[in-house]
């Protein structure tokens, strides 16, 4: 649900669910089941392919990803900022194109090209520690990733020593723990 508010919005997702509310609320049977939801969904996200694919990606199939965050650098620039290189890879193991559907047993049925926005993150402590918080996000952007490897280049304020790509996990990532890295120099 984190990833559907990101994705399309808050707005978009608590219409749906009022318009869900309204047509059943207090109404004997029959009672809405999920796909009365999805219905009311698609609805709300409009004809955008990108944003019909989403629900399609999150309620009709088992859709995973292999993300990685490869290697980070950064180098202070004369004017005291700091230009970091981020190296991300969608697609980690042979065959594999960062994204995935599965039948349910373990099993890819099919890799489409990976095409999407991720989030993207810079971090002065590692994310996901219990002493993180928004004052150690550095940057947090979402950019357009496709399958292979993509470096990736940001300017920051303050020196990053943590970099990633969707660092709070809002994908299902077959191994989400390699999607934070260390920055080195």
């Amino acid at each position: 649900m984190y990833r559907l508010k990101d994705q399309l919005g808050e707005d978009t997702v608590n219409r749906a669910l009022r318009q869900l509310l309204h047509d059943y609320a207090f109404k004997p049977a029959p009672y809405p089941t999920s796909l009365d939801f999805l219905k009311d969904l698609r609805q709300e996200a409009g004809p955008d392919p990108a944003r019909q694919q989403i629900i399609t990606d999150l309620f009709e199939k088992i859709t995973l990803y292999d993300l990685k965050a490869a290697s980070a650098s950064v180098k202070r620039t004369a004017d005291g900022k700091y230009d970091v290189t981020l190296t991300v890879k969608a697609g980690t193991t042979p065959g594999s194109t960062g994204k995935e559907y599965d039948d349910g047993q373990g099993k890819a049925i099919e890799r489409p090209q990976l095409d999407e926005e991720v989030e993207i993150g810079l971090f002065d402590k590692e994310p996901g520690k219990a002493d993180f918080g928004s004052k150690n996000v550095i940057l947090l952007q979402r950019l357009r990733l496709h399958s292979g490897e993509q470096t990736l280049h940001f300017t920051a304020d303050r020196k990053p020593t943590f970099a990633g790509v969707d660092p709070y996990n809002t994908l299902i990532d077959r191994n989400p723990d390699d999607n934070v890295v260390a920055v080195g120099k």
